[in-house]
């Protein structure tokens, strides 16, 4: 039952409109006069060089070991946003609370003052622009920016991205504003089929797109190892930088202990797992998987795993114990689903 409810939120989402609160997430505001120099000095990307940029970073320890993943919003020279997963309040808090060296920056959650809202599909901007005079065309609202919207009479901090991997938008804002602006979107998205979606559904959706989570991004292992080189800046120094030039020198030579695969599994109608499954190759053991979600939108099961550099041939069979049965599968190179994430980036 849970299996066709889920399934029915992620179709949503891929052909419609979804709406999901996201309110849990967590959400810090750093600001001050040297609050870029500050974060600059904690993050392995470069961070946003504009207001009303936002980019996907990640925050390291001293030997290179992955502590959080995030986004953050330029609001301004001296304020940036936050967010990321609920579960990392804490784990952000005192990772910049304990790197702090006296700067001029102070460091505040909004995770309890402030509510927030994704709204994810290929109807979102048809739901959106018909509760706000924004410009929510490519031209006027570009992907990964963010700006200060009206909606329901309420201002909000939209930013234009999804984990959904679909045209979409956050929408943060005070918690007194979000009844408002729910019911303002769901009245505006009923036209076009809006429904709610939740954990499981995102889950789903973030494998279909081949987007790593809490499961993949641990501090046990470096970014090469990860595999999500795309958003590290290895020319900018950074706390964690000299370990992953090592760890990057070592994955261009196929010397990494271990490397993050997506992989895809034959599905039997009955258990999907649940992550830890092994993983093999010609009855060898190579590795087990993190995550595991069924794709509703593939038909197929998906999976991450760490497994032997070696091993890590896109398009490579392998096997993964499923409840105690081997299932068939393989080594995808590319997103499942949109490969070339031209979606989010639809104009309208």
């Amino acid at each position: 039952v849970v299996h066709d409810m889920v399934g029915e939120e992620v179709r949503a989402v891929r052909e419609r409109v979804g709406m999901m609160d996201i309110t849990a997430f967590t959400k810090v505001e750093v600001a001050g006069p040297q609050a870029h120099g500050f974060l600059d000095r904690l993050v392995a990307n470069r961070l946003p060089s504009k207001d009303g940029s936002v980019a996907l970073t990640h925050m390291l320890n001293r030997r290179g070991r992955i502590e959080l993943e995030t986004t953050i919003t330029r609001l301004s020279a001296d304020r940036y946003y936050l967010v990321c997963a609920a579960f990392f309040e804490n784990v952000l808090m005192d990772h910049l609370r304990n790197h702090l060296a006296g700067e001029d920056v102070a460091i505040t959650s909004r995770s309890e003052s402030w509510a927030a809202l994704a709204l994810s599909g290929p109807r979102a901007r048809d739901a959106l622009s018909a509760c706000t005079d924004a410009d929510l065309s490519n031209a006027g609202f570009r992907w990964l920016s963010a700006q200060d919207i009206t909606v329901a009479g309420h201002t909000v901090l939209a930013l234009r991205m999804s984990y959904a991997g679909e045209l979409g938008w956050e929408l943060h804002m005070p918690n007194r504003a979000c009844k408002a602006v729910y019911e303002a979107l769901w009245k505006a998205g009923n036209p076009h089929g809006i429904a709610d979606y939740g954990s499981f559904a995102m889950n789903v959706l973030r494998m279909e797109k081949a987007f790593k989570g809490a499961r993949e991004l641990t501090n046990e292992v470096t970014l090469p190892e990860a595999d999500v080189m795309p958003f590290v800046s290895l020319d900018k120094e950074c706390l964690g930088a000299d370990a992953t030039r090592r760890s990057a020198k070592a994955a261009s030579e196929g010397a990494l202990p271990w490397i993050c695969a997506y992989l895809e599994i034959e599905p039997d109608g009955v258990n999907d797992g649940h992550g830890g499954e092994a993983v093999l190759r010609d009855g060898q053991v190579i590795g087990a998987t993190t995550s595991v979600a069924y794709g509703h939108s593939i038909g197929k099961i998906l999976a991450f795993a760490y497994i032997d550099q070696a091993a890590h041939v896109p398009g490579a069979d392998v096997e993964v114990v499923i409840a105690g049965t081997p299932r068939q599968g393989r080594i995808l190179s590319e997103a499942a689903h949109d490969p070339t994430s031209s979606l989010p980036r639809t104009d309208g």
